[in-house]
């Protein structure tokens, strides 16, 4: 994988796809070594942030590439949930 960007430590955002799928197979499987999404490097550090019900926020960190950056998800209202 192209690790261009890790000199800011921030995710490409060509690279947001590979971090939702790292995301949802770290939390499938707690114990695997998760693949970075800028480097490859098995290892990724996921931490749920979330403030549910409103958004999904996980903390993404590699030691191989430096990563050290946020995915933000929003989540829709509901209904009545402002009033």
């Amino acid at each position: 994988m192209d690790n261009t960007n890790s000199a800011n430590n921030t995710l490409p955002a060509n690279r947001i796809r590979e971090a939702m799928a790292a995301v949802t197979a770290g939390q499938q499987n707690p114990e695997a070594a998760v693949p970075c999404p800028v480097c490859g490097a098995p290892g990724l550090q996921v931490e749920d942030r979330s403030v549910r019900p409103h958004a999904e926020w996980y903390a993404l960190s590699c030691t191989s590439c430096g990563l050290d950056d946020t995915l933000h998800i929003p989540l829709g209202s509901r209904p009545g949930s402002f009033s």
